[in-house]
């Protein structure tokens, strides 16, 4: 989308037509949608940080300064949402695993792929639950440069925007977390 179009329909949208902002809504929302899956890998919570992002704009909407683009302010703010999401879950796995009378394995390792297949899948499959578990691990800062770097493809600097931190500390995040991941893949012999 255009920057004068865009700039058109936000002026539009904040003097109360629902089919400017709707229109907001559908040029940005793939992309944040993508952004947030890969971010919390889970596509019910990618919606609602989503949906909770455009209900943020639609609030702030006559505040809307336009120091930058609408989608950039969108990416940070599902991005920040991602990461607080994120926090939450760790917080809440922490308390879910610290009890006592919890002896079940756990939930993820429960569904295993019922596909018999060749060697090198196997062996995939195990690097993908190491990596996949050492992910958890990460702090939501280091998972989210990580995907922000790697999946989404942005540079450094976009990233360190996006987030609010230097690009100093972007690359040390994402140092620690592809070190994190090598040493993890390292550190486990996958044999089949």
């Amino acid at each position: 989308m255009e920057l004068l179009e865009e700039t058109i329909l936000i002026t539009q949208a904040r003097a109360g037509c629902d089919a400017s902002f709707r229109a907001l809504v559908e040029e940005h929302s793939p992309a944040l949608l993508r952004l947030g899956w890969r971010l919390l890998g889970n596509h019910s919570d990618a919606e609602d940080i989503v949906q909770e992002a455009f209900l943020r704009l639609h609030r702030t909407l006559v505040t809307f300064r336009g120091d930058s683009r609408l989608g950039t302010w969108l990416y940070r703010t599902v991005t920040r949402l991602a990461i607080d999401t994120m926090r939450r879950e760790r917080l809440k796995r922490a308390l879910f695993f610290s009890r006592k009378d919890n002896e079940a394995a756990d939930p993820v390792e429960l569904f295993a792929d019922p596909k018999p297949g060749a060697e090198s899948q196997l062996i995939a499959r195990q690097q993908l639950t190491v990596v996949r578990q050492q992910l958890r691990k990460l702090s939501a800062q280091q998972r989210a440069v990580l995907t922000l770097r790697h999946q989404e493809q942005l540079p450094l600097q976009a990233i360190a925007e996006l987030l609010g931190i230097s690009e100093g500390t972007v690359k040390t995040h994402l140092h620690r977390a592809v070190r994190s991941l090598r040493n993890a893949l390292e550190e486990t012999e996958v044999t089949p």
